[in-house]
């Protein structure tokens, strides 16, 4: 079984990476994409329904991920357009809408979209340190920071619902070396839904890997920790009666292993296997196999490297690496050996799935200590 891979994402057929434009307004120093002019027409807008048909049969939910580069700097009224275009030109698909932006060009346009095509729902992308205004000066994350929190205070007063995506870097774990600074201030800004993403030695981030990057042990080192302490956090209610706190990866770890050894296991986000069969990329050179990340230093001008995976037979990746390494291990059936665009056996004592990160997660709910 698999799960939806994306965090708060709703139950989906197909996820679609739409790569409207490459190009970005910041200079971040681990991003996948290494930022070029590569930008979709509206000719490229018109075939996307056409492409979405080559694997996608009638009835089925298309979730479209707009993306970038950042997406919304070809103005809210073009995606606005973008949207009403293959939604009409293919009706026969339940389509869903998502976005990750770094809020530089938030506005009231912007928010009036939100709310009519994205369900009020807004993937909001924030990270300690490492997004910069110009490229090679640190200094600019300070005008970075003085631009964007007034925006996501903005977004939260217009009655929006920001989750927030923050990248799992050397940086981000030394600033935030105790777990519950960093809920508090998600509570403070009033976020209560987070994703915290693997970074992977892709783009930007490969010059900058001794700096930014985690081998699998330490990334298991420092995640466990963050397991821990968000256990405790939503040990106590919010005022509404709820959790405190909604992150992920940590909610599709504890959920799966409650269901582990029965016919519920499954994988969740990039533990599902999910993507390599129901996620897709399109961008303005067309389509292909395989999510945003895998798919980022393809065809991309200022890219110097790829992964050098087979996108035309994920499958087959995957199943390999697994014979290899995964054969006797009891998570096996929860987890798929994580991203493709990780190494599985760097040396570290860890695999790319993570498997001690399991083993906290079974002791926090064997333990009770999870609600």
């Amino acid at each position: 079984m698999t799960a939806p891979s994306t965090p708060y994402a709703p139950p989906f057929d197909h996820l679609v990476y739409v790569r409207v434009f490459e190009g970005c307004n910041l200079r971040c120093e681990h991003c996948f994409i290494p930022a070029n002019p590569r930008r979709m027409t509206d000719a490229d807008v018109t075939a996307l329904p056409g492409r979405v048909r080559a694997f996608a049969k009638p009835g089925d939910r298309v979730l479209v991920q707009w993306h970038g580069g950042e997406p919304t700097l070809l103005g809210a009224a073009w995606l606005d357009a973008a949207i009403a275009s293959i939604e009409a030109a293919a009706p026969e698909f339940r389509w869903m809408h998502g976005i990750q932006t770094n809020l530089m060009a938030y506005d009231d346009e912007w928010a009036d979209l939100y709310r009519r095509r994205f369900g009020g729902e807004v993937g909001v992308s924030w990270d300690h340190g490492i997004r910069l205004l110009r490229e090679g000066d640190p200094s600019s994350f300070a005008e970075y920071e003085a631009r964007f929190w007034p925006a996501l205070g903005k977004l939260v007063a217009d009655g929006l619902s920001p989750y927030l995506i923050v990248t799992a870097t050397r940086p981000f774990f030394a600033a935030w070396a105790n777990p519950m600074r960093f809920f508090s201030m998600l509570e403070e800004r009033g976020i209560r839904r987070c994703h915290i993403e693997r970074i992977t030695r892709t783009g930007t981030a490969r010059a900058n890997w001794a700096r930014l990057g985690l081998d699998n042990a330490a990334y298991v080192r420092e995640m466990s920790r963050f397991l821990r302490a968000y256990a405790l956090w939503n040990a106590t209610p919010a005022a509404d009666g709820g959790r405190r706190l909604s992150l992920s990866p940590f909610d599709g770890h504890l959920h799966a292993v409650r269901n582990l050894g029965t016919p519920r296991a499954c994988g969740h986000g990039c533990w599902s296997g999910g993507c390599d069969t129901r996620y897709h990329t399109i961008d303005a050179d067309g389509y292909k196999r395989g999510c945003t990340a895998l798919t980022a230093e393809v065809g991309n001008s200022r890219a110097k490297e790829n992964l050098g995976l087979n996108l035309d037979d994920l499958p087959s990746e995957r199943t390999h690496r697994r014979i290899v390494d995964c054969v006797s291990c009891r998570f096996r059936a929860i987890c798929s050996s994580g991203c493709l665009a990780i190494g599985m056996d760097d040396g570290s004592g860890e695999c790319a799935g993570g498997r001690g990160l399991f083993e906290v997660a079974v002791g926090l709910v064997e333990s009770g200590e999870v609600p």
